[in-house]
């Protein structure tokens, strides 16, 4: 089974996703990182950067309630951002 991939960069400016996180004193990948794994996905989040690597990991000293899981839910736009990278189309985006 090949891996799923979001390339999605349009979240991190997400005024919804950032009110949440302002809440939470958190980013807006961190809620996102969050809201993935409350709902049981396993996420493997990406960066080059050591101070957002680190952020990656501080993902576990919060949780999103009921509320926050509701907004974050409703910004569903009837399409997925989440990208098979087996797809020979899709793999070649990521060259």
């Amino acid at each position: 089974m090949g891996a799923i991939c979001g390339r999605a960069d349009h979240i991190f400016t997400n005024p919804v996703l950032a009110e949440i996180a302002n809440k939470h004193g958190k980013t807006t990948a961190q809620v996102m990182i969050r809201w993935f794994l409350q709902r049981n996905y396993v996420v493997i989040p990406k960066s080059v950067h050591k101070k957002r690597l680190a952020e990656n990991f501080n993902v576990f000293d919060f949780k999103l309630d009921a509320e926050d899981m509701g907004k974050i839910k409703i910004l569903d736009q009837g399409h997925s951002v989440l990208e098979d990278e087996m797809d020979p189309e899709i793999a070649e985006s990521f060259r």
